[in-house]
């Protein structure tokens, strides 16, 4: 394994707290108890904040648009928060 595959893998490993033996044990105990390659699981993506608060912003734009120009259709700012916790950042 080179030296940047190995960084690579760790990096993957490291967010998903554990390391590199462990993986390996893991895997083959899964490659021989399932007769196939254990392939599904995927690292989270990192939180970037940025984004967040943009997209917070952007919320709270429309909603403020839809308070002067749509009341019937503005959302609440409750409603709001709740989609914004429910978002998945990717």
């Amino acid at each position: 394994m080179n030296d940047d595959l190995k960084k690579a893998v760790n990096t993957k490993l490291d967010a998903l707290g554990m390391n590199f033996n462990t993986f390996v044990v893991m895997a083959s105990k899964q490659l021989v108890a399932q007769n196939r390659l254990p392939f599904d699981t995927t690292v989270p993506q990192a939180f970037d904040r940025e984004a967040a608060i943009e997209e917070l912003n952007q919320m709270l734009t429309i909603s403020d648009r839809e308070l002067k120009y749509n009341r019937d259709q503005a959302k609440p700012v409750q409603q709001v928060a709740e989609e914004l916790a429910d978002y998945h950042f990717n």
